[in-house]
């Protein structure tokens, strides 16, 4: 476990770094990615944020006291429907516009609905494509930046340590539908397209990430959109339980950020390969005294494969039997596949030849 007291110091120690770190956050206009570029402002040297989102209207607010916090920093908004995947490309375009690299990729975008399955206007559905598709899609287009940072970093704020099985032939989770199955197969999903990634680009450290308990409004919209015979049971734990659980049990979604930021800018998560190009080569910060180098989620002859399952500790998860067998069945070159003929699927359907 990495103390509190030990991540603020290393985040602190950013601020002794050269100007100029460039992230991205997909989701950070509320929860856990907010408070993770309000942890960037607050610590590093003017940075360059990219935020995406749906509503620029919405958000400039957010970059207005932002922008207190840090006058040196460059906040800029990106429009789009991160649940599609032709707006994902758009997005990524906007991007390689004004970048030529990119230090630190956090997505965090979700939303979960108790009203059964929704697709996008691209036959996926609604949840999956924000915990997932969507996000490997914008990992994908921003490699190429990625691979130009002395240290790159790409983190997904979801459910490492929480996987669930999954179906071969229904990885879409057309079948008997529920969101925790779906949520579940999500997480493994990432595990296996991070394993793919780093073999193809073992310069980059990638980090499925499980925040713990934070005070978000994540679970009170989840309980707002009850509908019908689930309406009146979703609104008594929305206004009696939920209030207590968040106020006792959670962490601020301020403290999140800084845990995350950590896990962004320490040497504890090295790559396969270093870069060998400039400055530091695993991490923008030396570890905390006495702080280790984390476990990959494959470790051969002491080396690892540079993908992490980390807690809210920066502590990586147990070994899951259930995913080394999956391993041993190649499972991570299924999803990859699927996914790949998910994009395709999509942006077909976007021009009305497809599904």
């Amino acid at each position: 476990m990495v103390s509190l007291s030990d991540i603020r110091n290393s985040n602190k120690s950013l601020q002794d770094l050269p100007p100029g770190i460039v992230a991205v956050f997909a989701g950070a206009t509320s929860g856990v990615g907010l408070g993770t570029l309000k942890a960037l402002a607050k610590y590093a040297n003017a940075p360059r944020a990219y935020m995406i989102g749906r509503s620029k209207a919405k958000a400039s607010h957010l970059i207005d006291k932002l922008k207190l916090v840090n006058p040196m920093a460059t906040f800029v908004f990106i429009e789009g429907q991160f649940s599609l995947i032709k707006d994902v490309d758009k997005i990524c375009d906007e991007i390689k516009k004004f970048e030529t690299h990119i230090d630190i990729l956090c997505m965090s975008p979700g939303y979960i609905s108790l009203g059964g399955r929704q697709e996008t206007p691209e036959g996926i559905e609604t949840d999956l494509a924000l915990q997932f598709y969507s996000r490997q899609r914008l990992l994908m287009n921003l490699l190429p930046l990625l691979e130009r940072s002395s240290s790159p970093r790409v983190i997904s704020i979801l459910a490492a340590g929480f996987e669930g099985p999954l179906n071969k032939d229904d990885l879409e989770c057309r079948k008997n539908y529920n969101l925790i199955k779906a949520s579940r197969a999500a997480a493994t999903m990432t595990d296996f397209m991070f394993e793919e990634f780093a073999k193809q680009h073992p310069t980059i450290s990638f980090i499925h990430h499980y925040p713990g308990e934070v005070g978000t409004h994540f679970l009170d919209n989840t309980l707002a959109s009850a509908s019908g015979l689930l309406w009146l049971p979703a609104q008594i734990p929305r206004y009696t339980i939920l209030p207590v659980y968040t106020h006792l049990m959670c962490i601020t979604p301020d403290e999140s950020g800084e845990r995350t930021l950590f896990l962004a800018t320490t040497t504890r998560f090295p790559p396969t390969t270093d870069h060998g190009t400039t400055g530091k080569v695993d991490g923008f910060v030396d570890r905390p005294y006495g702080v280790g180098v984390a476990r990959s989620t494959v470790m051969k002859e002491g080396k690892g494969n540079g993908v992490y399952r980390a807690n809210s500790n920066a502590e990586t998860s147990k070994v899951n039997k259930m995913l080394d067998q999956y391993r041993e069945e190649g499972m991570g070159k299924v999803v990859y596949d699927h996914t790949i003929g998910v994009f395709e699927k999509a942006l077909s359907a976007e021009t009305g030849n497809g599904n």
